[in-house]
């Protein structure tokens, strides 16, 4: 159990931190493509980023709400074991 548990905490650390990354890099490229999209013109700029940024945010928080149900269902998978445990003759 211990095992299967560490395992699973590990994998989603491990997809946590490249999803974290994925958003970054996300982010990097909207940010350039609006230097690009939009260049000379520094209030267009800071428009097209602030829509970058919103999508970054939006991009985290969709990775915490993945994380924490993986989180829930482990959880509940170790209440259940428990209960178990507890109720075997």
């Amino acid at each position: 159990m211990k095992v299967k548990l560490l395992t699973a905490l590990f994998f989603t650390a491990l997809f946590s931190v490249t999803a974290q990354a994925d958003c970054s890099f996300k982010y990097q490229i909207c940010e350039k493509s609006c230097d690009v999209k939009h260049l000379g013109d520094d209030a267009a700029v800071a428009g097209c980023t602030s829509k970058c940024v919103a999508k970054r945010g939006a991009c985290l928080a969709e990775v915490g709400a993945e994380k924490t149900v993986e989180a829930g269902k482990d959880a509940w998978e170790g209440t259940k074991s428990f209960i178990k445990g507890l109720t075997d003759d």
